[in-house]
């Protein structure tokens, strides 16, 4: 048991003292189409678990219209967190259609409460803390990637 105990340890410093410098995003593009305009920002990709895993984590910054885009592999209940993320962000919850079904606003810097609503998504846009407010992003509202495309 102590044997098992040690090896948890060990894995989890290994992953919490990486970096997110080390991992290599994608870089993309979205368009977050609202009612009455249109915003283009440039995403990272976070499409597997290890770039999903490390996000947006120790940033100490985050331009204006920049972002990430967590996608996953079929639609699931997903669940956020701010560990070891500096900033504040607003996640914007999306189905495998782009369509924005939930939005949290100025989420708190390295809080680790889950966060994210009880129905299954494609993905999670985040970007800075107080924007979706600012630009009039609202539920209902579209997120055009063409990773979001319905299926």
């Amino acid at each position: 048991m102590k044997k098992f105990l040690y090896i948890l340890l060990f894995i989890n410093i290994s992953f919490s003292n990486t970096n997110a410098t080390e991992i290599e995003f994608k870089n993309s593009y979205v368009t977050i189409q609202t009612k009455d305009s249109e915003y283009i920002f440039n995403v990272e990709i976070a499409k597997t678990a290890e770039e999903r895993s490390k996000g947006l984590m120790y940033r100490e910054n985050l331009k204006q219209k920049e972002g990430m885009l967590f996608l996953y592999p079929k639609n699931q209940v997903i669940k956020m967190w701010m560990k070891n993320t500096l900033i504040p962000l607003d996640m914007i919850f999306i189905n495998n259609k782009g369509k924005i079904i939930e939005i949290f606003k100025m989420t708190i810097p390295n809080d680790l409460t889950p966060i994210g609503p009880e129905v299954t998504l494609k993905g999670v846009l985040e970007i800075n803390g107080g924007l979706t407010s600012y630009l009039n992003i609202n539920k209902g509202d579209f997120i055009i990637h063409p990773s979001l495309n319905g299926k």
